[in-house]
């Protein structure tokens, strides 16, 4: 099976008076086949929206981006390129509908810009529209058309936007903290949609998350990043049953379960660095109760029961 996205060293500077003044991402690797989801997890600070809009093509001005991102059928991404696949060949699902959406215009006229920018014929914007909201669960279908979005709930919003970005049929759907704004009930729901969407439309799907529950519930692989370094990747299963990386054990350590009993939680000390210019070893040794002089140096790349670990102490 042939990878839909491919990223390849993947580095994000930004630059202040002509200086960088923070290296956020500092090179990751990944890839995603078709019908296949990858989830990226790590706390807030840790570079997964960032490499979400790096994707995208949405950096802001004072950022510049090094390393290769590929789509099948189109190549190496460029800026030039990039802005005939956004939102026709990727799409991405915000984690705010609320701010995302436009709150000046109705619905209809939203999913009307977006059908217009896929090109869809103008006889067929108005049918597809409709049928984007059948598929992702919406019934009243005139009110939610004529409807603003502070007229509608959270998650039927966060349906609203789902077909907005599935209009065009993408090979790629980004959904970057989509269930963060909603509720625990109608998360669930919207997590059991984008599978079922996947499985009838057979896109790939980049799933960000800070909650390691929802990565778990829809992801065939994932990546942990911290301090814009992937540190662990491997198949979700094996990942949480058995991390390996002293930064994904506290991570999951820290999640509470039903099924698992583990008594009281214990949180990481620290907190992600700020500002990861300089950093020359592993970002986590201040934090890695297992760190000595070997953290120093730059991390290997450890293939360890399946899973790629950047770590000294790994087992």
């Amino acid at each position: 099976m042939s990878a839909v996205l491919t990223v390849k060293n993947l580095a994000v500077d930004f630059y202040a008076k002509g200086a960088i003044v923070n290296s956020p991402l500092r090179g990751i690797d990944f890839d995603i086949d078709s019908g296949k989801t990858l989830g990226i997890v790590g706390e807030t600070g840790c570079g997964k929206t960032l490499s979400a809009l790096a994707i995208m093509g949405l950096l802001p001005e004072n950022a510049v981006q090094t390393g290769e991102i590929s789509l099948s059928g189109v190549g190496k991404l460029s800026s030039a390129s990039m802005k005939s696949v956004r939102g026709k060949e990727i799409s991405m699902i915000f984690q705010n509908p609320h701010s995302a959406l436009n709150p000046t215009f109705s619905i209809r006229d939203q999913l009307k810009y977006v059908a217009q920018s896929c090109e869809i014929q103008k006889s067929e914007i108005e049918s597809t529209s409709r049928e984007g909201l059948h598929s992702v669960g919406l019934r009243d279908v005139d009110r939610i058309l004529n409807s603003y979005p502070h007229e509608l709930s959270g998650g039927m919003l966060q349906r609203c936007m789902i077909a907005m970005s599935l209009l065009s049929k993408p090979k790629l759907l980004i959904a970057d903290e989509p269930t963060t704004a909603l509720d625990a009930t109608v998360g669930r729901q919207v997590l059991d949609l984008l599978l079922s969407l996947q499985a009838q439309n057979g896109f790939a799907m980049l799933f960000i998350s800070h909650d390691v529950g929802a990565v778990s519930h829809v992801a065939d692989q994932i990546s942990v990043l911290y301090a814009g370094k992937v540190v662990e990747n491997g198949p979700s299963s094996s990942l949480l049953d058995s991390p390996r990386h002293p930064y994904t054990r506290g991570l999951f350590g820290a999640v509470p379960s039903v099924k698992v009993p583990r008594g009281e939680l214990v949180a990481i000390p620290g907190a992600v660095p700020l500002v990861t210019l300089g950093i020359s070893g592993c970002a986590f040794s201040t934090r890695c109760t297992l760190s000595d002089g070997a953290c120093d140096t730059v991390p290997p790349s450890v293939e360890v029961h399946g899973h790629r670990v950047a770590c000294w102490k790994v087992s």
